[in-house]
């Protein structure tokens, strides 16, 4: 434009001004945004993957089934899946010269191993996928109760007196056990769970919620009735639902993640409830202290089925686990063994 001008292109003086205005407007505005571009701080971008992710898929035993349209299709095992017991197995959960244990806790960890927090002899034992114990490791205290928490660790509540706990942070790989990091809790411990940086404690009557490893507790739940205390609790995978066993008046309390109460569930074959777990895809057990184990919906409404023992069935559950690679329900009670139910 600034060419056509020099070179007499518009017609009269007027035309020729109001090109030049225009043309000092444009060049200021461009000169206006590179001082702009020349202010503004660099920012990199970066992608962090979140690994948990990997713990939970090294869970699965399959990520789907194939289905046929106009055929049968087996269905998936996700969160409303009704299982059958084919089996029943007893294995010796004692090591070296013990006579007896008492497994107060366990879980699964990514690799498909078994975590176990016996009681009785002080230890934390862990188990190959054949259930048999390759490692033991003495704590020093009774284990009250232990959470996979993520990155090869566990937490696990030891007892520090009647009124106090610690949390111990304990990593296990290829059967070794390192201290990573503990806190004391100023009050005692019935039974936790974990879901990410929130780990839920439960003791009596309250459910507290330590939303970091370094924050604070703070009550997320109360029982009304203080003589009905509870006895295990248990999170939904999404974090959405936290379970609550009541062993007194035999009512499983679903709650969700602010504590307000969705479903409070009672049945016949609901006897003084003690061990409860949910599995990494929803699937809601919870064991009997007359060694029924009951298949709760993911919502905590309703009953889906219920596992009675065999004859030589334990009594007494005190927990219980669900490993999804080898679908079996582990069951852990006041006996030196523990039991092992095939699903399907």
């Amino acid at each position: 434009m600034l060419d056509d001008i020099k070179e007499d292109k518009y017609n009269g003086e007027s035309s020729a001004f109001i090109s030049f205005k225009k043309c000092e407007e444009i060049l200021k505005q461009g000169q206006s945004t590179l001082q702009t571009m020349e202010m503004t701080t660099e920012v990199k971008l970066a992608f962090q993957p979140y690994t948990r992710i990997q713990d939970y898929l090294s869970t699965l035993a399959k990520l789907g089934e194939l289905s046929c349209t106009g055929g049968s299709a087996s269905s998936l095992s996700g969160p409303h899946h009704i299982f059958v017991k084919e089996s029943e197995t007893h294995y010796n959960a004692c090591h070296g010269k013990e006579e007896t244990s008492l497994i107060n806790d366990m879980c699964v960890l990514p690799k498909g191993q078994t975590l176990l927090g016996d009681y009785h002899n002080y230890s934390l034992k862990l188990l190959n996928d054949k259930f048999t114990v390759i490692s033991s490791h003495n704590l020093g205290k009774h284990p009250i109760s232990l959470c996979y928490v993520g990155n090869s660790e566990v937490a696990v509540a030891l007892e520090y007196d009647n009124s106090k706990c610690t949390i111990q942070y304990i990593r296990v790989s290829d059967g070794s056990f390192v201290y990573t990091e503990a806190r004391k809790l100023e009050h005692y411990c019935d039974s936790m769970a974990c879901h990410g940086d929130r780990l839920f404690v439960l003791f009596r009557d309250t459910l507290y919620l330590y939303p970091t490893r370094r924050s604070e507790g703070r009550v997320l739940y109360k029982l009304k009735n203080s003589d009905n205390y509870a006895k295990r609790c248990a999170v939904s995978p999404d974090g959405t639902k936290i379970f609550i066993s009541h062993a007194n008046d035999n009512t499983l309390t679903t709650l969700n993640s602010d504590g307000t109460v969705l479903h409070m569930f009672t049945d016949p074959e609901m006897q003084t409830p003690r061990a409860i777990h949910v599995s990494p895809a929803g699937h809601v057990f919870v064991g009997c202290w007359n060694g029924t184990v009951l298949q709760v919906s993911s919502d905590g409404a309703r009953k889906l089925t219920a596992f009675a023992g065999s004859e030589t069935t334990i009594l007494y559950i005190r927990s219980l686990c669900y490993n999804m690679k080898t679908r079996d329900l582990v069951v852990g009670c006041l006996s030196k063994d523990i039991t092992v139910m095939k699903l399907k």
